[in-house]
């Protein structure tokens, strides 16, 4: 991706090969994508005729300056623009299309081409479509340029005001990490992936290391190869053949695959959204000028792999806690759970929410089956239908003694097996949760007792009329009743302390 050193080396080119000439043709590519805030006979009429006074750079920007009233025209080359004028020269850096021949024209992938007076030739090129060219009144006072901060070129502040400045940066998100820093172009403009991973590699800084954490001599450090690094690239107009053979950049492009530079591996780590090549031999947390002694206080010594194991696991802190947080916000519920997988007690709570809501159902239908007159039982103590557990365990009423000792114990076997042959006869009541009938039982289970105190009725009237017709006999007989079966039942189920009347 272009740089600081080869947007300033194709403003170079242009100020050397196009400087002071005529444009006498313009060739706009329809591509609304490239051109952002005008059309293609918008950028014609802007440019034919004018002449090219001179140009201007900030950061990785740079605009043509023309006469007359008319706009600017700023360019920016995203990750594979670039510029090519015919004969002279091309923009370099590491990108296949660009190493084509000058010679051979147009360019492929040409989005805007000038004819100049002389017969001299440019032309803007881009395969992916990232650049930007736009029309402006006066680029350096209108957005992006303005919120750009210092060029480190042009602009870099002497090592106290850049320690400064670094201080005054990171006061605001202490989290921030260096490597993240330098790709901040409103704070630093110019550096982008390969010069931070290079500065921070001659420095002996790791790209994860906290910038607030930094010492003055080892920002002071970084100043020097930020300055030593983009002077250099600039001055063989960013071709990379020319960069010293110690430099990383000769062996990160590797697209994550292994690789070592003077025997030492290179590493590769996310810092900044941005994939980071570093050296862990060289370049260790709590190393570069003392920094993050708090962060890491206490470990001392240890391999590289054990540094770097706990590394990855440092590694996924805020890069700018102030921007997580504005951005954070709470997590989506869906089906009683936090997106995205909340915690433990997050996805348990609706179950417990739906067990405390059965429970309570439960005691409703308890309360109102015990308001519910209680059913007779059966051979096994049992209440007759399915309701629930408090139904079953309540005893059933007691009768008077008098009325139990009437009851013989043939008379009983028969009700309770006429009590069990029309339990069989029952459809059983639909089943609600865990197994109980659905609102307390159905509607024949609840008349139940109604039926069996009727059948008792009936029962106790035809005992009674049996009796008196027994004590008729026996006193026309003139004898005293005889002691049946009942009476013995009856003597046997007698209560102590109380004595049945005949």
């Amino acid at each position: 991706m272009p740089e600081l050193p080869e947007v300033e080396a194709a403003r170079r080119l242009l100020e050397t090969a196009c400087r002071g000439k005529r444009i006498e043709s313009v060739v706009v590519a329809d591509d609304d994508k490239v051109f952002a805030n005008c059309t293609p006979e918008e950028m014609r009429a802007a440019l034919q005729g004018r002449t090219l006074l001179g140009t201007g750079r900030k950061g990785k920007y740079f605009w043509l300056k023309l006469d007359g009233e008319g706009p600017s025209v700023l360019m920016h080359f995203g990750m594979t623009g670039g510029i090519v004028v015919r004969k002279v020269g091309v923009t370099k850096y590491k990108r296949a299309h660009m190493e084509a021949d000058p010679d051979e024209w147009p360019p492929r992938f040409t989005k805007l081409e000038l004819g100049l007076e002389g017969g001299g030739q440019l032309a803007y090129v881009d395969s992916r479509r990232f650049g930007r060219i736009k029309l402006q009144a006066d680029p350096p006072s209108e957005d992006p340029i303005c919120r750009l901060g210092f060029d480190v070129l042009d602009e870099l502040p002497a090592p106290p005001d850049f320690a400064a400045a670094v201080r005054k940066r990171v006061a605001r998100a202490p989290a921030l990490k260096i490597k993240a820093l330098l790709l901040e172009q409103e704070f630093c403009s110019g550096i982008g992936n390969w010069i931070g991973d290079e500065v921070l590699y001659q420095a002996r800084i790791h790209p994860e290391h906290t910038a607030t954490s930094l010492s003055d001599e080892a920002l002071h450090k970084l100043h020097a190869t930020i300055k030593s690094v983009v002077g250099l690239a600039v001055d063989v107009e960013a071709d990379y053949h020319q960069f010293p053979r110690d430099w990383l950049f000769h062996y990160r492009w590797t697209n994550k695959k292994a690789s070592s530079i003077g025997g030492k591996q290179i590493k590769f780590v996310t810092v900044g959204s941005r994939t980071s090549a570093f050296v862990p031999a060289l370049q260790k947390l709590g190393g570069g000028g003392g920094g993050d002694k708090a962060q890491r206080s206490g470990r001392k010594g240890g391999s590289d792999e054990e540094e770097d194991a706990s590394d990855d696991a440092e590694g996924n802190a805020s890069e700018e806690e102030e921007e997580e947080e504005e951005e954070q916000e709470p997590p989506k519920r869906g089906r009683g759970k936090a997106a995205g997988g909340g915690s433990g007690a997050a996805r348990k709570q609706p179950a417990r929410k739906r067990a405390k809501k059965e429970v309570d159902e439960e005691e409703e239908e308890e309360e109102e089956e015990e308001e519910q007159e209680p059913p007779p039982k059966t051979r096994r103590g049992k209440a007759t239908g399915r309701g629930s557990a408090a139904a079953r365990k309540q005893p059933a009423r007691k009768q008077p003694a008098s009325k139990r000792a009437k009851k013989g114990e043939a008379q009983q076997e028969e009700e309770e097996e006429e009590e069990g042959e029309e339990e069989q006869e029952q459809e059983p009541p639909p089943k609600g949760r865990r197994g109980k009938a659905a609102g307390g039982g159905t509607g024949a289970t609840r008349k139940q007792p109604t039926r069996q105190r009727a059948r008792a009725k009936q029962t106790k009237k035809g005992e009674e009329e049996e009796e008196e017709a027994e004590e008729e006999r026996s006193a026309g007989s003139g004898g005293r009743p005889k002691r049946g079966a009942k009476a013995a039942a009856a003597t046997a189920t007698r209560p102590r302390g109380r004595s049945v009347k005949s």
